[in-house]
């Protein structure tokens, strides 16, 4: 069977994976979802003839018969053992996911002849800078996500040295938005936007100082899309995030603004294993070879997030 437009996205259920799904599905790609819903759902997956899901660990070697039956010409690689502090206390299980399993991934992707080969990297892998980070700035995970993120780069570059294999890094910084459920483990936006609701105090760890790029999940998957289908992106590590960094203190007081309760902020002790305080993206790149650029304010982002959130609770 063979399609003009197939791809396949490892991870699909999840919140960036469900998010390109849709967007892809709607360009009227045929889309393969591949993902074991150890964190995404299929609740999060619209329904289409041209969606078909399959739940499978990425490590299974059994996906190739998907994949030759399917013919993907985009293996989009998004699913991993998400959240630094999990990996902290699982790092044997993170180092099997998110490294061995992109190795299998590039394994079949080889076997199947792909156009290109996307791999969702983090932010997580810079050494911590007080300046926006650029694409050759230091790199130096200070947790076991980070750095069985960063080998799967490394493999992603040694298929693409030894076998001619097309492949395309995207290091993500901080992207957020609807669909993203809270728990202790998943990022600051849906843990604040859930306390808010509920009219509980939002917690911070540390003094608000902090500072990220938090990056609206439709700006993550134009530039997603930009990098994956484009020629210039081919072969290529491109930081997505929008260039701004903003402090956790002043999230925090946006999304107490849109609860219009009387939230107030406590402090916590600072997480221990955490060593960086601004993680700000440079664009540069992703702009002069892409055209891309950040859309969405983080006000806009957090709106549509919080509308979202009040909808399905």
């Amino acid at each position: 069977m063979s399609y003009k437009k197939v791809v396949a996205i490892t991870g699909g259920a999840g919140v960036i994976g469900s998010h390109l799904v849709e967007f892809l599905l709607n360009l009227h790609y045929t889309v393969i979802v591949i993902d074991n819903l150890s964190s995404g759902t299929t609740a999060n997956l619209p329904k289409s003839k041209n969606l078909h899901f399959f739940k499978k660990d990425i490590r299974d070697e059994s996906i190739e018969s998907i994949y030759k039956k399917y013919e993907p010409k985009t293996i989009f690689h998004l699913a991993a053992h998400y959240a630094n502090e999990l990996s902290i206390k699982e790092p044997i299980y993170d180092l099997n996911v998110n490294t061995i399993g992109t190795l299998v991934q590039l394994e079949l992707a080889k076997k199947i002849n792909v156009d290109r080969f996307v791999y969702a990297s983090t932010s997580c892998v810079y050494a911590p800078s007080e300046n926006p980070l650029t694409e050759d700035s230091p790199l130096s995970p200070h947790t076991p996500y980070g750095i069985s993120k960063l080998a799967g780069e490394y493999y992603c570059n040694y298929f693409r040295k030894n076998f001619n294999l097309p492949i395309t890094i995207l290091r993500y910084f901080n992207s957020y938005g609807p669909k993203e459920a809270s728990n202790f483990y998943r990022g600051v936006v849906p843990r604040f936007i859930e306390r808010a609701h509920k009219g509980l105090n939002i917690i911070i760890t540390g003094d608000g100082k902090e500072k990220r790029d938090f990056t609206y999940v439709k700006d993550t998957i134009k530039g997603t899309c930009l990098a994956a289908f484009q020629k210039n992106g081919e072969n290529q590590i491109l930081n997505i995030g929008t260039g701004h960094a903003t402090t956790i203190l002043d999230l925090s007081k946006h999304i107490c603004n849109l609860s219009e309760k009387n939230i107030k902020i406590e402090y916590t002790n600072r997480r221990s294993w955490d060593e960086t305080i601004t993680r700000t993206a440079d664009i540069k790149k992703a702009k002069h070879l892409l055209g891309f650029q950040a859309k969405y304010s983080l006000s806009q982002g957090l709106s549509e997030t919080w509308n979202w959130y009040q909808s399905k609770v």
